[in-house]
């Protein structure tokens, strides 16, 4: 392996300081973007030690507020911050690309690359750079502390598509020296929409709500999770399913999704769930302001709901989360997230080459 070769990871929280890790296992030069000065300063030396399925101590090269000399000389940029601040990234990180330079979204939730790709076309960035997005992080993973990542598992398939669908193949090709499991997808709006994370996290959080605000200690997926919440995320998953069938997209339900990354077993969703080692030790958040909310409901289930409306599939409950989410949290999450303002949906789903009219 070529060790001289530049990885850049954009964010400090958990996907980030595991990848960062991993890759510098691997014998990367990794460089490492803080967004404050004391997210910088929080690590001892750059050293981190990485627990789980892989182990080891390594030492990070650089760790940084500065986003010109983290994506500097970069090949490869993973974009790792929670995905209702992509457009901030991307207008920061916009006057300092270069041609030729990768940049991925890990994940991209619903639709990010294609609000990456305008953000930085809006902040005057001229270089011809790849923006792609996974469908999911390739890691089920939490940090202890700073610079002591642990990483439970990392996923049997990962699902990628670049916005330019032509370099797909070449996305996939240097993301598979890293993640071997790594396959190409059809397009965006095949990532987009399977997005497991707006199923899997907004619903579950409103239906503990309590029990995050008392800062219970609770196993989210194993106890926050019952068999009643689970049938309810089945019938959310169904709307899902049922906006991608329109638009002859063919995605995963969330019982194979979790079947397939992590070869979970059972005839429900909430029998797999049960079955996911990766997920059993696992606690909720102990804030209600968590990302499982203010990112999965903006950038999850709004662009959701917007491009089920445009093509006529009704998603009742997908709306219900949005609306009860609001009412909960005393903020417009329709108004603050990708809905018709941000995304061009017709535009969206004619770049992706869908034969379909929108009314």
């Amino acid at each position: 392996m070529n060790n001289q070769r530049k990885i850049a990871v954009i964010s400090t929280g958990n996907g980030g300081q595991a990848m960062a890790a991993y890759f510098a296992n691997m014998g990367f030069h990794v460089s490492l973007y803080a967004r404050e000065q004391e997210r910088v300063d929080m690590f001892e030396n750059n050293i981190f030690t990485l627990d789980g399925v892989v182990q080891c101590q390594v030492k990070i090269d650089l760790i940084s507020c500065n986003m010109q000399e983290v994506v500097e000389g970069a090949y490869l940029i993973m974009v790792t911050t929670p995905s209702q601040y992509h457009t901030v990234v991307a207008k920061e990180m916009a006057p300092f690309l270069t041609d030729g330079q990768t940049i991925v979204l890990n994940p991209g939730r619903t639709f990010g690359s294609y609000q990456f790709q305008s953000a930085l076309t809006k902040n005057g960035c001229a270089a011809d750079v790849t923006v792609a997005e996974a469908d999911t992080l390739a890691f089920t993973c939490r940090c202890v502390k700073p610079g002591h990542p642990v990483i439970f598992s990392i996923k049997n398939d990962l699902n990628v598509a670049a916005i330019d669908q032509s370099r797909t193949d070449a996305v996939v090709g240097i993301l598979r020296e890293l993640f071997p499991v790594v396959n190409p997808s059809y397009s965006i709006l095949h990532t987009g929409l399977s997005n497991i994370g707006m199923i899997f996290h907004p619903l579950p959080i409103l239906m503990n709500i309590t029990r995050v605000e008392a800062k219970e200690d609770f196993l989210y997926y194993k106890e926050g999770i019952s068999p009643l919440v689970a049938n309810v995320l089945e019938r959310m998953d169904i709307e899902r399913m049922a906006v991608a069938d329109a638009l002859d997209i063919k995605i995963l339900s969330a019982s194979d999704w979790l079947t397939d990354k992590y070869g979970s077993t059972g005839s429900s969703l909430y029998e797999r769930l049960q079955s996911t080692d990766a997920y059993s030790t696992v606690t909720a958040p102990t804030d209600i302001d968590t990302r499982y909310i203010f990112e999965d409901v903006r950038t999850g289930c709004v662009p959701l709901s917007c491009l089920a409306k445009h093509i006529g599939v009704p998603t009742p409950i997908i709306d219900s989360v949005i609306s009860w989410a609001s009412t909960v949290y005393n903020y417009d999450f329709m108004a603050n997230g990708r809905n018709d303002d941000v995304l061009d949906f017709r535009a969206l789903v004619h770049d992706a080459h869908i034969n379909r009219e929108i009314d």
